[in-house]
């Protein structure tokens, strides 16, 4: 995989890019559990590492996949055509509604997310186009869903949400921004649905969760 880093080469994030450790754990899961007849809807590209790698296993066009941070277009974008694929790539936040929200954009760019604080430093405030996650789930009818949206996950508790058709998925967890409440809100909803959270292919705060088609 060859991965373009351009203006975050000299962060200290590109560090795990070089070690090969940047979104490892994700990276591991999906390649266990990803079949030759998955649809992926991921939420959070990133640079698309994991993206990249859906891709190649499964074929671009059964790839979708979402990035709400702007700056990170051109840069995802030159990765997958170094890579030789090319997914459907929307600059887009996901939410529950559609329209315009908030966005924060970090200089750290693995931690820009929704959700800001009045003790932000570094952080640029913007409005960025919202897509809806029910929408994209009618639409795509995903079998296999990927998310790493710094918080964002907490959406996954609303009862409204119909996940009829994915069987996998692969969330980051991020208690730190939202808390172990709201993480527990959205375990115990998947579960509700059916979902079992295998433990065993989980790794520290990213969970996998399973359940029968």
């Amino acid at each position: 995989m060859r991965i373009f880093l351009g203006d975050h080469a000299s962060s200290t994030y590109a560090r795990s890019i070089y070690r090969d450790s940047h979104e490892a754990e994700e990276r591991e899961i999906v390649l266990r559990n990803l079949a030759d007849d998955d649809t992926v809807l991921e939420c959070g590209a990133g640079l698309g590492l994991v993206t990249i790698l859906c891709c190649r296993k499964i074929g671009s066009d059964r790839v979708h996949t979402l990035e709400a941070n702007p700056a990170l277009e051109s840069v995802l974008r030159k990765n997958f055509a170094l890579n030789h694929v090319s997914p459907d790539l929307q600059i887009k936040l996901v939410a529950l509604e559609e329209g315009e929200e908030d966005f924060y954009v970090d200089e750290k760019f693995v931690t820009s997310s929704r959700f800001g604080s009045d003790e932000d430093v570094g952080r640029q405030q913007q409005k960025v186009p919202a897509v809806s996650l029910q929408k994209l789930l009618d639409s795509i009818r995903p079998t296999f869903l990927i998310m790493d949206i710094e918080g964002a996950e907490v959406d996954l508790a609303d009862s409204s949400l119909n996940l009829s058709t994915v069987r996998k998925l692969c969330i980051e967890m991020h208690p730190q921004i939202v808390g172990n409440e709201a993480i527990t809100r959205v375990v115990a909803r998947l579960v509700e649905q059916g979902f079992t959270w295998q433990l065993r292919e989980s790794k520290q705060d990213v969970l996998f969760f399973s359940r029968a088609a």
